[in-house]
């Protein structure tokens, strides 16, 4: 199906309906999938970056571009992985020339990961992707209820404190 904005949505997913719960838990987890699926394959149409950057490098890379210079730890603490795996994903970054570390000016012992002019323009079109996708997604849904979605959603990730 092809939306207003061009993007070609498919029309099923692969995965199998959800079984209804009282909680609705399944109904969310396989809403879910079925978005995460969605928007990896509307990205893919899109953009670039996500036919040469991996999940996680994606996912650094926004860490970055919404938090600013950054500590390997705080870092790894986003993507809820160890220290140790988030070296040679910044590794792969700045070899990419998306990133670069630099020492603290604050503590001279302190490492800070910072993105570069190509890093910013990367993540300006990955946000800009990410907000595509997310009006297509949007797309079959009036004003009354993207207010109603939106208000929800906000208070199911409020709780997280997540910034990716």
């Amino acid at each position: 199906m092809k939306l207003h904005n061009g993007l070609e949505v498919p029309v099923a997913v692969s995965y199998p309906l959800a079984m209804p719960t009282p909680d609705h838990t399944e109904t969310f987890t396989h809403a879910l999938r079925r978005l995460g699926a969605l928007y990896t394959r509307l990205a893919a149409q899109q953009s670039a970056a996500h036919d040469t950057l991996s999940k996680q490098e994606l996912l650094a890379l926004g860490v970055l571009g919404l938090g600013g210079p950054s500590r390997m730890g705080d870092i790894a603490d986003q993507l809820g992985i160890g220290q140790s795996a988030v070296t040679p994903i910044v590794d792969r970054l700045e070899g990419r020339g998306l990133a670069r570390r630099s020492r603290s000016e604050a503590d001279r012992r302190v490492w800070l990961v910072e993105l570069t002019a190509a890093g910013e323009q990367a993540f300006a079109e990955d946000a800009a992707l990410y907000r595509q996708v997310a009006a297509a997604m949007l797309d079959p849904l009036d004003a009354a209820e993207r207010e109603t979605l939106a208000v929800l959603l906000e208070k199911i990730t409020a709780v997280s404190g997540e910034v990716v």
